[in-house]
């Protein structure tokens, strides 16, 4: 029995030590260079994933622009249509509160429904991101007005706008359409 027990405790100090025969040495490289190949798989695949949520980022943004300027384009498109309609309205107005029957109250009754007809065009425009171009005693702006005249006025300098005669539009930075200004002039110099 004795003979059992010396062969037992050899086998539990033989299962504690280290293997140093010679399968121990290569399946521990093995290991190593499984391990190795799978840290570079996983390097692999997270650049792999890293871009291909960037370029889902991309296609997101992308998208988006291509909808805002879609609308945007769809809402000019209305404008540039609804606009001489519009302006027809603007000079009936103006038409009502400078003639001759201005002060008849039928007259004042139906001016103040074609006020109320402007207000909601101009708030339906505001709420689809439309800016009115209607420049009073503004500097000329050549990205947004078109002058139709010139004219020289005493204590005004050159550059000004002195008449709106038809508002433009714009949303964004997008111009619809100018708006149509007469613009102050520089007095001409006489040669003497």
């Amino acid at each position: 029995m004795e003979d059992f027990d010396i062969r037992k405790d050899e086998a539990k100090t033989d299962a504690h030590a280290p293997r140093t025969d010679a399968t121990a040495q290569p399946t521990e490289g093995k290991e190593t260079e499984h391990v190795e190949a799978l840290d570079e798989k996983l390097a692999e695949m997270t650049g792999r994933w890293k871009r291909a949520l960037a370029e889902a980022e991309n296609a997101r943004k992308r998208a988006e622009l291509a909808r805002v300027e879609g609308r945007d384009h769809g809402v000019a498109l209305a404008i540039e249509a609804l606009a001489p309609g519009f302006d027809a309205l603007a000079l009936g107005i103006e038409a009502a509160r400078s003639g001759p029957d201005a002060k008849d109250e039928r007259v004042a009754q139906h001016l103040e429904g074609l006020e109320r007809i402007r207000a909601c065009f101009e708030t339906a425009m505001k709420a689809l991101g439309v800016r009115i171009i209607a420049p009073g005693d503004a500097g000329f702006d050549p990205a947004h007005h078109e002058a139709i005249d010139t004219r020289v006025e005493d204590g005004v300098e050159a550059g000004r706008v002195l008449v709106l005669h038809r508002p433009g539009y714009a949303i964004g930075q997008r111009l619809i359409r100018p708006a149509r200004v007469t613009v102050s002039a520089a007095p001409e110099r006489q040669e003497g």
